[in-house]
């Protein structure tokens, strides 16, 4: 979170960010997100406690939040996953949402 803390006065715009990717290595991609949120000042047992799949280690690798002294604070990011089966029909939706505040 910046130093500028937000209030309700500001002006809120709620932008959506839509992208296909495929995870070829869940391990590599947890590992990953275990490195930012120790960079991001949590230790393994509070990412463990907050972690529950892989959306929160999407969230935590691509939160647009990260970028400091931008001009602007997200105050709540959602990321929702569909895995895909062979049949190109949505397996599983899993849906994570984060309070920046």
């Amino acid at each position: 979170m910046s130093d500028t803390a937000f209030s309700p006065a500001m002006p809120r715009t709620v932008v959506v960010f839509s992208i296909e990717l495929a995870v070829f290595d869940k391990d590599a991609l947890a590992r990953a997100a275990q490195v930012r949120a120790r960079e991001d000042g949590l230790d393994d047992e509070a990412w463990a406690s907050m972690r529950s799949g892989i959306s929160d280690d999407l969230v935590m690798l691509l939160d647009p939040g990260l970028v400091t002294d931008a001009g602007f604070e997200i105050i709540q990011s959602t990321c929702e996953v569909s895995e895909v089966g062979e049949t190109n029909e949505v397996d599983e939706v899993d849906e994570h949402a984060v309070d920046q505040r």
